[in-house]
């Protein structure tokens, strides 16, 4: 059923003629999720504005009782028996974002309403790295897998020098919020350090972190000494910052 509704979902999007490469992505496919789709579509046109309106009224003419809707960049549909959404992007800055990621550029993360944590760039790479292919018109997808697959060593070092000083930066402040009592800053600086620490493990193991959901099945596939920086994280939390996992953290930068 769910391949049915893919290629239904390709075939409805070929009719609109200007996207380069159609993917099928997330980790929804790779854990065999039948009821959860997510299609990426990189077109080549200016007016981007107008295509997430024209995706939506070509699925409702298809699926008339979809339930459908538009965030930021993506229509979001309800079929019934299967949920995802089709994002869409300009294959050509999509590209160019690519290989400035890869040079150690705009790697910070980015809040975003329906990400936990933050939207991270690496989350996108390893997205490309392992999707299905439904249609490419021009070649594109295929010069962007050359550029993510292997997970490439600079953009492991840039994150990882990212995360380090994120990290210690981060313990510095929290030292001060326990002088000073302050609860809920304290919180806050916590969370932080454990999502960078969690970053900083998959980059070192050069594992794509696909996001701070579905961590556990993620994280089996670290390195044995960066799953224990990975675990470090849970002992902080639980712990609330005891100097003693500070310490340990220390060590293991």
């Amino acid at each position: 059923m769910n391949n049915k509704i893919v290629f239904d979902l390709r075939d409805v999007l070929l009719r609109l003629h200007w996207f380069d490469f159609i993917l099928q992505v997330g980790l929804g496919r790779e854990q065999n999720d039948e009821n959860k789709i997510d299609l990426l579509v990189g077109y080549g046109e200016e007016d981007t504005e107008r295509y997430p309106s024209q995706i939506k009224t070509s699925l409702k003419d298809q699926w008339l009782d979809a339930k459908l809707s538009i965030s930021d960049d993506a229509v979001r549909f309800d079929l019934g028996t299967s949920s995802g959404g089709v994002a869409v992007c300009d294959s050509t800055k999509l590209v160019g974002q690519i290989k400035e990621w890869i040079g150690g550029k705009n790697l910070a993360g980015q809040h975003r309403p329906w990400a936990i944590g933050y939207w991270l760039p690496e989350a996108l790479c390893g997205d490309l790295a392992t999707a299905k292919v439904l249609h490419d018109a021009k070649a594109t997808y295929a010069e962007i897998k050359n550029l993510v697959v292997p997970y490439p060593e600079p953009l492991s070092r840039a994150i990882i020098t990212l995360c380090i000083d994120e990290v210690r930066q981060k313990m510095d402040k929290l030292s001060r919020t326990f002088e000073k009592d302050g609860t809920i800053e304290s919180v806050f600086c916590l969370s932080d350090i454990g999502v960078a620490m969690v970053r900083l493990a998959f980059a070192r193991s050069r594992r794509y972190l696909r996001g701070f959901s579905s961590l556990a099945g993620q994280a089996v596939f670290l390195r044995s000494s960066d799953f224990t920086l990975y675990k470090l994280v849970f002992n902080l939390l639980r712990e609330r910052g005891a100097t003693h996992i500070l310490e340990e953290i220390r060590r293991q930068l």
